[in-house]
Formats: structure tokens, sequence, C-alpha cells
């Protein structure tokens, strides 16, 4: 089993991977499972349908946690990238949506019509 590990397959020299016509969009939403009002929002995550022009990424925020609702899931990294991302904020909340790095508090109304920008 180990040596099948170790060999090169002969299917890598087929594979190729080839871009859509324009760029999908980065979604990010940050929850936790300290926030009442995030349910909604995984819900709303999960339910994207799969040709939505996003690549959507969900994190679990740590700051809930010292109010006593400890989120296995939240890491002080997903914290610090959020801060990091809402710099020009100054603040931070749950649940957050940011779409291509902006705040995007519209996401209960759905994605906005999908990005023409031609892909790379």
């Amino acid at each position: 089993m180990l040596s099948a590990l170790l060999t090169p397959t002969v299917h890598a020299a087929t594979c190729s991977a080839v871009s859509g016509d324009t760029r999908n969009r980065l979604l990010e939403l940050y929850t936790s499972e300290g926030c009442s009002s995030c349910p909604p929002a995984d819900r709303w995550l999960s339910q994207l349908p799969v040709n939505s022009g996003v690549v959507p990424l969900a994190f679990h925020v740590d700051y809930w946690d010292r109010l006593g609702w400890k989120d296995p899931f939240a890491q002080a990294t997903f914290s610090q990238r959020q801060r990091v991302r809402n710099s020009g904020l100054g603040w931070v909340y749950t649940p957050q949506v940011m779409l291509d790095g902006e705040d995007f508090r519209g996401w209960q109304r759905g994605l906005p019509a999908r990005s023409q920008t031609p892909a790379r």
C-alpha cells in the first residue's frame, strides 16, 4: 500500500484544469456558535448553488468564547483574519459576510449579479 502512495500515477500526466469565462468571487462568512444570529447565515452559505460564481469560505471566530459559549470550531487565527480584513471598518461582528474583501450586508437578499470580470 505504501508503495502505491510513493509511486506517481499514470493519470497525473492527463490531469488538466481550465478556468471558466469569468472570475469567481471570494465569499467569506465569519460566525460563532455563541452568536444567536449566525445560524441563518450558516444555512444561507450551505444552500448556495454550486454554480453561484463564488468561492465560499466559513470561519468561526473565538471572540465570543469569553462570554461563556465556547465554540469548538473557533480559532484565534480566524478572528485575526477578520480583524485584518476589516481594517477599514475598525470593528468586527458576527455574522459577517465579506464579498471580495468588502463588507456585504445584503447577503439575506441574495448575491449580486455574477461577476463579468474575465478569468485570467
